[in-house]
């Protein structure tokens, strides 16, 4: 059964659409007889171009369907989501900083700012693990009207200074900017918030990001097998580095857990600065190296993200309002918005659950429900109407969205006008 053709893929391409049961695969039958996972996928892989006809049993109209899909590569986005989420804000969520994300982050731009009149912009990097430094500087340079500002540089031992820096051409005017990071936010997303930060174009909010500057070179070897050195360190254009100290490697592979730990995902206060030398923002505002960005506005974590039972009961989610629609195929006719999700439906997935092994008390089951059917009612947006129905549903009560709204709402952000 095809759960969700991935966007801008063959399988979509050709119409092959979520729910669709696979009968055939060319002239094999897949569909009633013993078939692992990786002899269908075998089945359908094969050279770039050549086709491959899939027979589907289409259960919205019960009928048998015949595709040909021609086989190519399958697109993996950079860029989840971009939409308006209120009259002159956007959003616009990077899961990652690949080769195609400043393409991807443009045409974005271009859709938001032409068509839907966007003028202020939320840029989401939580759980960006980072990826191509170009890629980032290209995307940030889109903030700056001055051409040749320093963005980020990279300085080592035996290694000059290279220095990024504005090109000046900005093709989409955007007014006031808010970046949302956390402590997954890692390497390119620490040099696009740090940036933001140290030149006062925006505002920072969430919590401390992950700490990783460091620069590899990668050198092959003879045998097949490469070496990746460390040369360099990352700066910010005040100078400091996004680094973590590493003298403790022991430490160093727990610090995430210690954050947690010490409390800092909860409280600000609790946030430990390695390096408690002070730089400067080009408007004087004070901020500390070594350990990551430090936001402008703290959100703490939500508590329910720690409890190993909510964690346990969410991983059945998607597979559960897969069936569960299945069921229910004339929900698919009433607006995501409108459709329920009601404590007997909620009853259905604890039951789901537990079918699977995850044992779970009636009272903490109830406790955990309003925080469950929000994340199952978004699945169901996301089934139905796509990525950006979901993350329309999440962001309406994700704290950290709506304390950025908040601060860009605000006529004086006396935080970016604080002076040294």
């Amino acid at each position: 059964m095809v759960v969700t053709p991935l966007t801008g893929g063959p399988a979509e391409t050709a119409g092959v659409m979520a729910g669709d049961k696979i009968l055939k695969i060319a002239d094999t039958l897949v569909a009633g007889v013993e078939k692992s996972l990786e002899d269908i996928t075998e089945l359908l892989r094969g050279e770039r171009g050549t086709t491959i006809e899939l027979e589907v049993l289409r259960h919205k109209d019960k009928s048998i369907k015949q595709f040909k899909v021609t086989r190519d590569a399958i697109p993996i986005k950079s860029v989840d989501v971009a939409y308006m989420i209120d009259d002159k804000t956007g959003y616009i969520k990077v899961n990652r900083f690949s080769a195609s994300t400043y393409e991807e982050f443009m045409q974005a731009l271009e859709r938001l700012v032409e068509k839907q009149d966007m003028r202020d912009l939320i840029i989401d990097v939580r759980h960006n693990p980072g990826g191509y430094l170009q890629q980032a500087t290209n995307l940030l340079s889109q903030f700056f009207t001055e051409k040749g500002k320093l963005l980020v540089y990279t300085e080592g031992r035996t290694v000059k200074r290279t220095d990024y820096k504005t090109s000046g051409r900005v093709f989409f005017p955007i007014e006031k900017i808010a970046v949302l990071i956390d402590e997954g936010s890692a390497s390119a997303s620490e040099i696009l918030a740090g940036a933001i930060q140290d030149l006062d174009r925006g505002i920072i909010v969430g919590r401390r990001s992950f700490g990783k500057g460091l620069v590899q070179e990668q050198y092959n070897l003879n045998d097949g097998s490469a070496l990746r050195l460390t040369v360099a360190k990352y700066y910010t254009p005040s100078g400091r580095s996004i680094q973590r100290p590493y003298d403790d490697l022991e430490n160093y592979g727990t610090e995430v857990a210690t954050r947690q730990a010490r409390g800092e995902f909860a409280s600000k206060d609790s946030i430990k600065i390695d390096d408690t030398q002070p730089y400067y923002t080009e408007k004087g505002r004070i901020v500390y190296a070594g350990g990551g960005i430090t936001p402008d506005v703290f959100v703490p974590i939500d508590s329910v993200m720690f409890n190993e039972t909510y964690l346990a009961l969410r991983q059945h989610v998607p597979q559960h309002i897969f069936r569960w629609l299945q069921e229910r195929p004339y929900i698919k006719q009433i607006p995501v918005a409108q459709a329920a999700y009601g404590t007997a439906d909620y009853q259905q997935f604890i039951r789901y659950c537990q079918e699977k092994g995850v044992y779970v008390q009636d009272t903490e089951a109830a406790r955990l429900q309003p925080e469950l059917t929000k994340y199952l009612h978004a699945r169901m947006a996301k089934q139905l109407e796509g990525d950006e129905a979901f993350y329309r549903l999440l962001n309406r009560q994700d704290n950290v969205v709506q304390v950025a709204l908040i601060n860009l709402k605000s006529k004086e952000q006396t935080l970016l006008r604080a002076k040294r």
